[in-house]
């Protein structure tokens, strides 16, 4: 097999990308699924430190990357929306906003995660909040180098939209 990949490698090589493909190799090429996940990235201002957390499950023996901690999310099924994957997944929401894409290679093909802010009508039974500074290190790396900052960064563009706006100064 890693012949043929090889192989493959070199001769796409070959290929002038300014020409057109032709149907054999679009029908070989399209052949490589790309598979659609919703990600949810739950965050929170701890009450008693007030440091920023973030709430990640820990993947199961049968998943891809076992052990490993990651927030919650899935592939989703045929017909299924983004908003009912935490569903599935045991998750109770109260809000579900969109915050970016992030595509990337996966073992099992290309990966277009959906990542959305969460909020949570109740606490789940499984997961445990981290503070975003201290991520454990058995943890899905897109996870921890992508969507967590993606949603960070959104978070607070949101609440810097939320805080009141200081008076202008008096004129004298």
């Amino acid at each position: 097999m890693r012949l043929i990949q090889s192989m493959a490698g070199w001769l796409l090589g070959y290929v002038d990308p300014r020409e057109p493909l032709g149907s054999s190799l679009i029908n070989a090429i399209s052949r490589l699924p790309i598979n659609l996940a919703a990600d949810a990235v739950c965050l929170r201002k701890n009450a008693d430190s007030g440091a920023l957390e973030v709430l990640l499950t820990q993947r199961g023996a049968s998943e891809s990357s076992p052990g490993e901690w990651c927030c919650p999310g899935s592939v989703l099924s045929p017909g299924e929306q983004p908003e009912h994957v935490l569903h599935r997944v045991g998750m109770t929401i109260s809000d579900f906003t969109f915050v970016g894409d992030y595509f990337s290679a996966a073992a099992r093909g290309w990966m277009l995660s959906r990542v959305h802010q969460a909020k949570l009508a109740e606490v789940p039974a499984t997961g445990t909040w981290w503070p975003v500074e201290q991520l454990p290190n058995n943890m899905v790396p897109k996870h921890r180098e992508q969507l967590i900052p993606m949603a960070i960064k959104a978070f607070h563009a949101q609440r810097a939209k939320l805080a009141p706006k200081a008076a202008p100064a008096p004129v004298t």
